[in-house]
């Protein structure tokens, strides 16, 4: 259930590399995380509005790598996603994924 709520969850053992994906969903609104790795604090912090709007903070520690994803079952969602330097890698299974180094990165989808 955390894993589902925060969306914290590793990408390689020991969390060098980090898969974010929050599943709102339900009467969440919003929530937020911590896991201590063995790098530092990963963290994120979400919220869903009552107009669908979503927005996420991350933040991953030095020396990792994390796949970010967003609910955005289509391309056109997907294009109205904005970021702050994260790179596009795909849409898959409803959702926009990008990749992150190490930093905090905030995320908005209509």
């Amino acid at each position: 259930m955390y894993q589902n709520i925060t969306g914290i969850g590793m990408g390689d053992p020991g969390f060098r590399s980090i898969v974010i994906r929050p599943r709102p969903g339900g009467d969440v609104h919003e929530a937020n995380g911590r896991h201590n790795s063995l790098y530092g604090p990963i963290t994120t912090r979400w919220t869903r509005k009552d107009d669908g709007a979503f927005t996420l903070d991350v933040s991953v520690p030095v020396n990792t790598t994390a796949e970010v994803w967003l609910p955005a079952a289509t391309s056109r969602a997907a294009s109205g996603i904005t970021h702050d330097g994260a790179t596009f890698l795909r849409l898959d299974d409803g959702c926009a994924v990008y990749a992150v180094g190490s930093g905090s990165y905030r995320f908005t989808a209509p």
